[in-house]
């Protein structure tokens, strides 16, 4: 023991006559590679290492550890003595394990943003054929809020994939998902009448009907489709003019009372021609006929509506504008409307019906995956 520490005491005393009478003799410099390592690892974190490689990373991060111990025991002894060959090698291989790292990390964010984009592309193609549809189809329904929140929502989701913040985008990208599911309930609550195969079919044959009577009789009959927006004057079975038409606020559902603002359905004829109004010229029909009186009374009687509730009328075709949004009258631009009113006298039937297109664009649209 007494020997150990005398060999002790005299590598020490022979260490420092070395560092006093060895004038050639420095210490030598941290290796460069230290200093390389350490702006690495801020890289690395700043590119979001631990997020997206954390294992990967951790490791890194551990094998740094190790590196830096290393060098601390090296820079515990004295100056001349120190050798940074076996630190420098460590560091090195850190830095090499740490480029490897880079471009994993590189390679899972274009990955992930890759995969964010597809789906941020896939539901805004949804948002669009919905809100689409909605405004359409001026349905005054619970879709609105909905689709104006995911608009909102969208565009926090770019404002997130430009600062890569990816999972924050991932879930915005949830919560709009979730939304456009909740409209597209709504709009096919809303609008299940256009789905329904037997529905379509009474709608048909009522469009069938009036076209047979004007081939028959030879007479000028109009069909309107709201659900195509179309009106259709036909004469002698055949169809002479189409025009696209606007519709109320709720036209597609069928008109049951006052204030509703949806459009009548049924088999109607013009009882007045109108030569001036604020919508222009105007064919007014005779809404409420017997049909609707009946179905009206049967609504209050089951308390579908209240006793207070006026069953409503002064349903028009007239102008003003396709584009513009009636009360539950049909719309046509001013010079159509115009051309509509020379040709049709009082009488002419009219017959108004949802759609006639078994495979119409609200089941394309709509349909139950």
């Amino acid at each position: 023991m007494k020997l150990r520490r005398k060999v002790i005491a005299l590598v020490g005393i022979i260490e420092c006559s070395l560092i006093f009478f060895t004038p050639g003799c420095k210490t030598p410099p941290a290796p460069s590679e230290v200093e390389e390592a350490r702006l690495q690892e801020q890289v690395l974190w700043g590119a979001g290492g631990s997020i997206f490689a954390p294992e990967e990373f951790q490791k890194y991060e551990r094998n740094l550890a190790e590196a830096r111990k290393a060098l601390e025991r090296e820079e515990l002894k004295i100056g001349p003595f120190r050798n940074y060959a076996r630190v420098r090698e460590n560091f090195r291989q850190v830095i090499k394990e740490g480029e490897q790292l880079e471009a994993l990390i590189k390679t899972r964010k274009a990955s992930l943003s890759q995969e964010i984009e597809s789906r941020r592309e896939s539901l805004y193609d949804k948002y669009k054929i919905l809100n689409n549809l909605s405004l359409q189809l001026n349905q005054r329904g619970y879709s609105r809020p909905h689709l104006a929140q995911a608009d909102i929502l969208f565009k926090e989701v770019d404002r997130l994939l430009a600062g890569l913040r990816y999972e924050e985008a991932r879930g915005r990208l949830d919560e709009i998902a979730s939304l456009l599911k909740q409209a597209e309930n709504i709009l096919r609550e809303q609008l299940k009448r256009y789905m329904d195969q037997d529905q379509i079919r009474q709608w048909r044959q009522l469009a069938e009907r009036a076209i047979e009577k004007s081939k028959t009789s030879g007479q000028t009959v109009i069909v309107i489709s709201k659900l195509e927006r179309i009106l259709t004057v036909y004469q002698a079975g055949r169809p002479i003019r189409t025009y696209q038409v606007g519709l109320g606020f709720n036209g597609l559902n069928d008109k049951l009372h006052a204030g509703d603002d949806a459009t009548p359905e049924g088999e109607y004829k013009i009882i007045k021609k109108i030569g001036a109004s604020k919508y222009g010229k105007g064919l007014l029909i005779d809404y409420p006929n017997e049909e609707d009186i009946k179905k009206f009374n049967e609504a209050k009687k089951k308390g579908y509506i209240t006793s207070s509730t006026r069953i409503g009328g002064l349903i028009e075709i007239h102008g003003g504008g396709k584009d513009g949004l009636t009360r539950g009258c049909v719309a046509l631009d001013n010079k159509e409307m115009d051309e509509l009113f020379k040709m049709i006298p009082v009488g002419t039937p009219v017959t108004i019906v949802g759609t006639t297109d078994p495979s119409n664009k609200i089941i394309e649209i709509l349909k139950p995956v």
